[in-house]
């Protein structure tokens, strides 16, 4: 492909853009509870307390831990103390990581943009060494110039200000931002500055606001970035 003139760089999501994290979710919850695990109510409790982990209100460990007491009282379990949490939390991380694999359709999308010669970044809202350490166990460390993780950062999608880090390490103006996460990526690239790109791989997504361009697959993402390029 022919580098967009209207494109600078390419930022992307991690988890469930990049890597099928959510695949890996009930092999680590049934190694952890049993077959009583329910991917579910696993779900309904990143849902409540993620935000407050993002919004400062609980630190990464106290959200890891009550996410696992939650999870424990809504199985009738016993609840252990914090180094009993955090034995579990090692367990189920170590069994998640076993099963992390990248889509099938992201090394050709990055060795296209490369090869436009296109700086490429990272943004994403996670934990610092473990989102790293995912990073490493799929090959993915290395491959950008720039890597923005809220826990290192101190800000989050949707805020301006994440987005505005990689803006300004990748050191250009018009980027590109490419996420699964109507809200934190495709609204918050918008709000941003930022040409969001959607990645919805199961089409999930009935409709997306003005401005926001969406694909189902990454191999689609060079090709549409030409025609962005040329204004189409």
């Amino acid at each position: 492909m022919t580098a967009p003139p209207a494109v600078g760089a390419v930022s992307f999501d991690i988890d469930d853009t990049l890597i099928d994290y959510s695949a890996s979710v009930p092999h680590s919850l049934r190694e952890l509870f049993g077959p009583e695990a329910d991917p579910g109510l696993w779900q309904a409790l990143i849902d409540a307390l993620y935000p407050r982990y993002l919004a400062g209100g609980l630190t990464h460990e106290a959200y890891l831990r009550t996410r696992l007491a939650a999870m424990l009282t809504a199985l009738g379990r016993p609840v252990p103390g914090a180094a009993g949490l955090d034995e579990l939390e090692r367990r189920r991380r170590t069994a998640a990581e076993s099963r992390l694999r990248l889509y099938p359709d992201v090394p050709g999308c990055l060795a296209a943009l490369r090869e436009a010669g296109l700086p490429l970044a990272l943004l994403s809202n996670a934990d610092g060494p473990r989102q790293r350490r995912r990073l490493d166990v799929v090959g993915l460390t290395g491959l950008f110039d720039a890597i923005v993780i809220s826990g290192e950062s101190g800000v989050a999608k949707p805020d301006p200000a994440a987005f505005g880090l990689v803006r300004a390490r990748l050191g250009v103006d018009h980027v590109v931002h490419v996420g699964d996460d109507p809200a934190a990526d495709a609204r918050g690239a918008l709000g941003a500055g930022f040409l969001p790109v959607l990645v919805d791989r199961a089409g999930r997504t009935r409709a997306v606001p003005p401005g926001v361009l969406r694909v189902g697959d990454l191999r689609a993402v060079p090709a549409l970035l030409e025609h962005v390029g040329r204004g189409v």
